[in-house]
C-alpha cells in the first residue's frame, strides 16, 4: 500500500481546518465594522458568498476523502488493501 492516500486524507483534514478558520475569521472581521448598516454590507457583499465557498469545499473535501477510503468504491479512487 502507498502512502499516497495518508497524504491526500492528511491534507482534507488540513483544508478543512483551514476552511473553519477562514469562517472564523469572516465572522469575527464583519462584526468589527463600525455601524450596523457597515456590517450589513459586509455580511451580504462578502460573509455570505465566502462562507459559501468554504463550506462547499468542505463537503467537496469530505466527500472525497470518503471516495477514496470507501471499499466498494471503483479502483480508480479507492484504496485497495
Amino acid at each position: 500500500m502507498t502512502i499516497l492516500p495518508t497524504l491526500l486524507t492528511l491534507g482534507g483534514v488540513l483544508l478543512c481546518a483551514a476552511c473553519v478558520g477562514g469562517l472564523a475569521f469572516l465572522l469575527s472581521w464583519r462584526e468589527l465594522a463600525a455601524t450596523p448598516l457597515e456590517r450589513a454590507r459586509r455580511l451580504y457583499r462578502v460573509v455570505l458568498p465566502g462562507a459559501g465557498l468554504l463550506l462547499g469545499l468542505v463537503v467537496w473535501t469530505l466527500l472525497h476523502v470518503m471516495l477514496l477510503w470507501a471499499p466498494g468504491a471503483s479502483p480508480a479512487v479507492a484504496v485497495t488493501p
